[in-house]
């Protein structure tokens, strides 16, 4: 349902706000507007939330820019038509209701002058995350808002207009537990006064009382607004994903903002975001000639046996692999009852069950581990971490900063950003695992502020269990390990997960993940693989005879690869991969050089197709 404010911007209202809006005041406006937009937005698309009878939006036309402007008032969509086609441009305007999810176009920009706090404040924050969502990285958001600090200094529960035989009456009272100002506007007009734009009264609905004395009209229109500090907007810029520029005072740039300013604006922007690693996993097929180092389809020749023995022990379950599908385990939704037993046997430490978490694959832990992220706090990750959990916290309104977490300064960083989460992958894209002692160091650092720190080890199953974080949770507070049993063991369909954490850790991951992730039947043969120990020997064994091979390979090609650590099956190249040969590229996530990372061909056939292509490189 349509909010008050649908049947407040009418033509009752404009007869009032033609006389406060004058044409000096939005001359100036449009002034600061315009110089506003072509210092930050990244183009000439500007949305115009809430334009009304289009006194922002038609001039900015005419500066040049291409305007969308919404308003949920068809009466005052109608008069901007009109001016725009007096002054000759050409706007574009739809009717809608801000408040209601409507459908806005990808824009450069967006302005919002004196059309915020009309809902409530879970409504203003999904309309700024939906505006969030349309900006182009780095469009920039001008929004204004009254300060009600300026406007309860002098409140008054009443007030009168009066102008070419029209009397406006306002009754206002405000609740500051609410924060929202309610009242009613009462428009009464003498017979053949003019009324907006000399329109007369459109939208009238008559004196309360039926009467109105001889000759008059009295329409009345109730208002619910909620009023804001400037902090409380910052607030929720933040936490729906802007980085706020600077905050201005009465549409003059610079101008300090003070508890007297009666308008301010924010000028904020919208950072780009990561998006998620799958949007990224669709394959085109190599060209003639090319090798497709961008997987590593023969490292499950190396595991098969391990694989097949494990489906096997599930296979001899009473009632087979049909009776395990169909259990149910409500009395283990979390998984840990059955999981902590064999991590704790594969990583040599006593893990209670109520600390290990379930899930679907580190991808299903992350994106649980993502609703902890807290809108408007730091979120600190690697500079070529997964996508995956940053761009769904930077959605819930996360800000996501890039750190070392190997940097001596790191502990530093994260005791002054205070980040409700950091991200580190370990081993990183380079291959490097950060000591144990940093891990436990960073642990303390995060969890003193209140933050969970979070190791990513989906590829430090090729390095082996003994370098594994898990047993670290035991010392530290604050620190959750993610472990699968994709990567390495081939088995990403199984889509099992699982998370490891500190005391109180798991019981804040408990509280956002789903229970019951995991099938049972995925549950039993990830198990399975992990009680044969270490497995991966043999293919750690295959890299390290193959991995030389290829970084001569792609230094015959002109290419320096960084090795990394000896048990990954793949290395870095910074730029892009080099003729006849086909990479992943991973982008840095503050601007930084990208790399590519090429897999380590494993097979006879995949490593002879490398060696034509080098050969074919330097035919070339």
């Amino acid at each position: 349902m349509t909010g008050w404010y649908a049947d407040y911007f009418t033509a009752d209202y404009w007869s009032f706000a033609r006389h406060e809006y004058t044409a000096e005041r939005t001359a100036g406006e449009v002034a600061y507007l315009a110089e506003t937009l072509r210092e930050h937005a990244p183009g000439r698309r500007v949305l115009d939330l809430g334009c009304g009878v289009g006194r922002h939006a038609v001039p900015l036309a005419r500066h040049g820019f291409e305007v969308v402007g919404v308003d949920v008032c068809a009466w005052a969509l109608d008069r901007a038509a009109e001016a725009a086609g007096r002054a000759g441009v050409r706007v574009g305007l739809r009717h809608a209701d801000l408040l209601a999810a409507p459908d806005l176009p990808e824009a450069d920009a967006a302005i919002c002058v004196q059309a915020f706090g009309w809902g409530a404040d879970a409504e203003q924050r999904a309309l700024l995350a939906r505006v969030r969502d349309r900006l182009v990285a780095g469009g920039v958001l001008i929004l204004d808002h009254s300060n009600v600090s300026a406007i309860l200094s002098r409140y008054e529960p009443t007030a009168r207009f009066e102008a070419e035989g029209e009397v406006f009456d306002f009754l206002r009272s405000y609740d500051p537990v609410s924060g929202r100002s309610r009242g009613e506007l009462r428009v009464t007009r003498r017979a053949g006064a003019g009324g907006a734009n000399g329109s007369g009264n459109a939208a009238g609905t008559g004196n309360p009382d039926g009467s109105g004395g001889s000759g008059e009209t009295v329409t009345v229109l109730r208002d619910d607004v909620r009023l804001y500090q400037p902090n409380e907007v910052a607030a929720l810029l933040r936490e729906t994903g802007f980085d706020i520029v600077r905050a201005d005072a009465d549409f003059t740039a610079g101008s300090p903002v003070r508890p007297g300013t009666r308008y301010v604006q924010f000028v904020a922007v919208a950072p780009a975001r990561p998006e998620p690693a799958v949007l990224d996993h669709a394959r085109s097929e190599p060209s003639a000639g090319e090798v497709d180092l961008r997987w590593a389809p023969d490292e499950v020749e190396y595991v098969r046996e391990a694989v097949d023995r494990a489906w096997a022990r599930a296979a001899g379950e009473p009632g087979g692999l049909a009776e395990t599908a169909r259990r149910y385990a409500l009395d283990d939704p979390y998984g840990g009852a059955r999981a902590a037993p064999v991590l704790g046997r594969h990583f040599g430490v006593d893990l209670p069950a109520d600390r290990v978490v379930t899930g679907t694959g580190t991808t299903g832990l992350l994106n649980a581990l993502s609703a902890l992220a807290a809108p408007g706090r730091a979120l600190l990750c690697t500079p070529y971490a997964h996508p995956d959990l940053p761009a769904w916290a930077a959605r819930r309104g996360a800000a996501l900063h890039v750190f070392d977490p190997a940097d001596v300064t790191a502990p530093e960083l994260v005791a002054r950003l205070r980040p409700s989460m950091v991200l580190v992958e370990r081993p990183g894209v380079r291959g490097d695992l950060l000591p144990p002692g940093r891990v436990l160091e960073l642990a303390e650092a995060v969890s003193g502020a209140g933050g969970l720190l979070v190791i990513d080890e989906a590829c430090a199953v090729y390095a082996g269990p003994e370098v594994s974080a898990v047993p670290l949770t035991t010392r530290a507070r604050g620190l959750v390990v993610l472990r699968s049993v994709s990567k390495g063991y081939c088995c990403g369909g199984l889509r099992a997960g699982f998370a490891v954490a500190s005391a109180g850790a798991a019981d804040a991951l408990r509280a956002v993940a789903p229970p019951l992730a995991v099938s049972p039947l995925s549950l039993e043969v990830a198990l399975g693989l992990l009680e044969q120990g270490d497995v991966l020997g043999p293919l750690r064994a295959a890299v390290a005879e193959a991995k030389p091979e290829l970084v001569a390979a792609l230094r015959g090609l002109g290419r320096d690869a960084d090795p990394g650590h000896p048990a990954l099956p793949w290395v870095t190249v910074e730029g892009d991969a080099p003729p006849g040969v086909l990479g992943r590229p991973l982008r840095h996530r503050a601007g930084g050089p990208a790399l590519m990372r090429i897999s380590v061909p494993l097979s006879a056939a995949r490593r002879r197709a490398l060696r034509e292509a080098v050969a074919g490189g330097r035919a070339g």
